[in-house]
Parts: structure tokens; C-alpha cells; sequence
């Protein structure tokens, strides 16, 4: 049995499909079940917990062999992850899976980043078998922005002359799954860093979402601290906000520049979405 969390996010819903799409049987462990019910609908068992309370997340884990970490950036990300390793290992999972970031790499004092470096040393130091994932910039992240440069022609976002290599959520859904599934053990004890096909400054962005749209659009490099303030409301403190700012700062200056990886395609046996392929689907 699988023990998933995340279930009612982007990525963990996108895991969920995935694993549904199989014919896999998994356990999901949510805060609230009534938002999980549509998962229940369709044949998850739904356990409730608290990633806080110890006792809920083991009862959750029992009788799982594996266990998928996938949690929102907060301020409270780090403890959780951390209690939950340890239950996972005192409850005997024999494969843990991470949702992490190829931001996360030593010497980064950007906090999300610092978040999963901690938790991927605490899985390591467990003696639990793991697969850590780590997908580039996710493309679902630019939909408000798309949505924004739709009414305005403008996409408008604090990113400087920096790129990315996106990563369709989807994708790395599918991933997950192959790797949950799969029974070769060469997948054990590593570390995958996933990214979509292209490597793409803002400018090339916009210029793809107005071909998609079928409107001009071009890209405004937007102050750093106006777009913060603008994007408090949005997120769940200002903890999260900050340590968005710091991250989007990074590709502005290119710290943290795009890398475009063939891991997906090598493991997948096909190329992973485009940017242009997904705003197709989802715009029509």
C-alpha cells in the first residue's frame, strides 16, 4: 500500500491521477476529508490526520510500504516533514518518496530551499530506501500571470533577464507513479531533477502564451517588492511571501538559472510537455 499526501494540491492530485490511471490502489491522509471527497469518489481510501500529531500520520502508515511526501511551502513545512520521516520510519516504509527542488543544494540560504535540503538529509540519515524528486519551476505557476496577460497583453512578473526550464505538474505526476511502481531497484537512493524540453527567458514565455492566446503580450519585468505586496493576499503568510520573493530574486539575477534535463524522457520513453502543449490544453 501507498500512503500519499498532498492529495488535494496541484502536485499531489496530479500523483493521485496518475496512480488512478494505473489502477493503483492508495491511501491518501488529509486534514479534511470533506475536501478529499471526490478522491473518495472515485476510490481512494481517504484517512484524516494531522501532519502535527504523530499518532494520526502512524495509524495512517500502517500497513504501507511506501510513503509520498508532497507538502505546501509554510513556515510550519520543515517540522512536518520532519515528523513525518521519523513516523515513516518507525512504522517500517521500505520506499519513501520526496517532493523536493533542484534549488536545493548547499550553500542556498533561500529558505523554501533550505526547507527540503533538511528533509532530504533526514531521509538519507533514516536508512529508509528513497527516490527524491525534484522538478524545475512548475508550469501551473504562470496560469495567474496568463490569465492577467489575457486581459492586459502584458505578462507581468518580477524575473528579470533570468529563464527557467518549466515543468508541466502533470508530467511529475506521471513520474511519481512510474517510479512508485515501478519494481527496479535502480530508482532506490536517487536523486531526479525533472524539467520540461525548453529553457526560456520571460520574453520567449510571453511570446508563447500570445501564440496560444492569439493576442499580442509581452513580457513587463515588474518591481520586486510591488509584485510582493501584491501577491501577500494570495498566499498563506508572510513568511511564504518572502521566501517566494527570494526564489523569484534568484532567476531574476540568475542565481538560480534553468537547466534543461533529459531525465524524464530517459526513465518515460517520451519527451516531456511543452510550455506551448500545456497552455494548448488548457486554453484550447
Amino acid at each position: 500500500m501507498i500512503l500519499l499526501t498532498g492529495i488535494t494540491g496541484k502536485t499531489g492530485g496530479a500523483v493521485a491521477r496518475a496512480l488512478l490511471k494505473r489502477g493503483a490502489k492508495f491511501r491518501a491522509l488529509v486534514r479534511d476529508q470533506a475536501k478529499a471527497a471526490e478522491w473518495a469518489d472515485q476510490g481512494v481510501e481517504v484517512v484524516e490526520g494531522n501532519l502535527n500529531d504523530s499518532a494520526s500520520v502512524e495509524a495512517a502508515l500502517d500497513g504501507c510500504s511506501k510513503a509520498v511526501l508532497i507538502l505546501p511551502n509554510s513556515m510550519e513545512q520543515q517540522a512536518m516533514e520532519l515528523a513525518f520521516i521519523a513516523s515513516a520510519k518507525k512504522m517500517g516504509v521500505q520506499h519513501f518518496v520526496k517532493l523536493s527542488s533542484p534549488e536545493a543544494v548547499a550553500g542556498t540560504s533561500s529558505p523554501i530551499p533550505l526547507v527540503h535540503l533538511a528533509a532530504e538529509q533526514a531521509i538519507r540519515d533514516s536508512g529508509m530506501n528513497y527516490t527524491i524528486i525534484r522538478p524545475h519551476f512548475f508550469m501551473q505557476n504562470l496560469m495567474g500571470s496568463t490569465n492577467g496577460a489575457r486581459e492586459s497583453g502584458k505578462l507581468v512578473m518580477p524575473m528579470g533577464e533570468g529563464n527557467i526550464s518549466p515543468t508541466d505538474c502533470n508530467d511529475a505526476g506521471e513520474f511519481f507513479a512510474e517510479i512508485l511502481l515501478s519494481d527496479d531497484s535502480k530508482h532506490l537512493g536517487k536523486s531526479y531533477d525533472l524539467s520540461g524540453p525548453d529553457l526560456l527567458d520571460f520574453s520567449q514565455v510571453a511570446a508563447i502564451i500570445a501564440e496560444v492566446l492569439g493576442r499580442d503580450v509581452s513580457y513587463l519585468a515588474a518591481d520586486s517588492k510591488a509584485f510582493q505586496e501584491k501577491m501577500r493576499p494570495f498566499v498563506t503568510s508572510d513568511w511564504h511571501s518572502d521566501a517566494v520573493a527570494t526564489l523569484f530574486g534568484e532567476i531574476a539575477d540568475k542565481t538560480t538559472p534553468g537547466h534543461v534535463e533529459t531525465t524524464f524522457q530517459e526513465i518515460m520513453g517520451r519527451p516531456p510537455k511543452s510550455l506551448k502543449q500545456m497552455l494548448q490544453e488548457t486554453f484550447g
